[in-house]
C-alpha cells in the first residue's frame, strides 16, 4: 500500500534534529499521534510546542487543526480505496503453527518499518559514525548489549577508533571520562528501559559528545537527549520483544558506511585478514 500524501510530506521536510524528532513520532504513530494535542505531540518527541508549530508550518499548515484534518482525509482516503476494501473483506488465514506465525509476524514488522522509515534520520546516524576524527564507543542494557556488541564488532572492520563499553560493574561510566565532542556514544535501550542507561546519557549529554539512540517505538527516555533515533517495533510471539527489525537496522547501518568508506573500509579489511593469516600460520612456542 503506497503512503498517503501527508504522510510522504512529513517525512520529506524534516530536516534538522529538532524536526526529525517531530516527524519520527508522527509517522511511529500515524494517523493517531495527528490527532493527539500539540502539547502531548511535543511532550512524545521531547520538543517544545512551538517547535511543533514550526515544523506544521514548514509542510504547509497554519494551525494545528488544519494539520489534523489532513491526516483525517488521508485516514478516510485510505478506507474509500476499492483495493483496501477488497483486501478487508478477503483477510489472511493464520497459519497454525508458531514458526510460521513468528516468520510472517516478524516479516510484517520490516515492512512496517520500511513504510515508516526516516531515511534523514538514519542518515544523520551514519553521518555521526563515519567520521574519521570520531572514536565511537557502543554500550547497551541487559538484553540489547549483544546488539552494540554486533555493531561494534562489524563497524570495527570498516574503521578505527570502535569501542565495545559493557554497562556491567559499573566500568562504562571511566568512559565519560574522556568524552568530549570527538566522541560519538551509540546506546540500545529498550522495554523496560534501564535507569543506569538514562544516567549514562545524560553524562553523555554533559560531556559534549554526540549521542546515537536504538530503541523501540514507545521510545526510550534517552531519546530527549539523543541526536538521532531509531526507532524498530517490537511485537513477538515470544515473552520477549522481537529484534529482528533493529537487526536489520545495523546491517543497513553496516552497509551504508562500508558504501561511504569504500576504499578506506577495503584497505581496512585487508589488513585485517592478513593479520589473521599470519596469526594462524605462527607457530605456538612453548614455554
Amino acid at each position: 500500500m503506497a503512503a498517503p500524501p501527508l504522510f510522504d510530506r512529513i517525512r520529506s521536510e524534516a530536516r534538522s534534529t529538532a524536526e526529525r524528532k517531530v516527524a519520527s513520532v508522527l509517522l511511529e504513530g500515524y494517523p493517531t499521534r495527528a490527532l493527539t494535542t500539540v502539547e502531548v505531540l511535543a511532550k512524545q518527541a521531547s520538543v517544545s510546542a512551538p517547535t511543533v508549530l514550526r515544523f506544521l508550518t514548514k509542510i504547509g499548515f497554519s494551525r494545528f487543526a488544519d494539520f489534523q484534518a489532513a491526516a483525517i482525509a488521508d485516514v478516510e482516503r485510505q478506507l474509500g480505496s476499492p483495493l483496501n476494501n477488497i483486501r478487508s473483506e478477503a483477510p489472511a488465514e493464520t497459519p497454525h503453527h508458531i514458526y510460521q506465525r513468528t516468520l510472517l509476524m516478524q516479516a510484517e514488522a520490516l515492512q512496517l518499518a520500511a513504510a515508516q522509515a526516516m531515511p534523514a534520520e538514519f542518515d544523520a546516524i551514519v553521518d555521526l559514525l563515519v567520521s574519521p576524527r570520531a572514536t565511537i564507543k557502543l554500550l547497551g542494557g541487559r538484553y540489547s548489549q549483544n546488539l552494540a556488541q554486533r555493531l561494534a564488532t562489524q563497524l570495527g572492520q570498516l574503521r578505527p577508533s570502535v569501542v565495545f563499553t559493557p554497562l556491567t560493574l559499573g566500568f562504562a561510566y571511566d568512559t565519560l571520562v574522556d568524552a568530549g565532542p570527538q566522541d560519538v556514544f551509540v546506546i540500545f535501550d529498550y522495554r523496560r528501559y534501564q535507569s543506569e542507561l538514562l544516567t549514562f546519557a545524560r553524562g553523555v549529554r554533559q560531556s559534549g559528545a554526540r549521542l546515537c539512540l536504538f530503541t523501540d517505538t514507545w521510545r526510550s527516555p534517552i531519546a530527549e537527549h539523543a541526536d538521532a533515533v531509531l526507532t524498530s517495533p517490537d511485537a513477538s510471539t515470544s515473552p520477549f520483544g522481537s529484534r529482528v527489525v533493529v537487526t536489520a537496522q545495523i546491517e543497513a547501518i553496516v552497509a551504508a558506511i562500508s558504501l561511504r568508506c569504500r576504499d578506506s573500509s577495503r584497505d581496512r579489511l585487508a589488513r585485517i585478514e592478513e593479520l589473521r593469516n599470519l596469526g594462524a600460520t605462527e607457530p605456538s612456542k612453548e614455554s
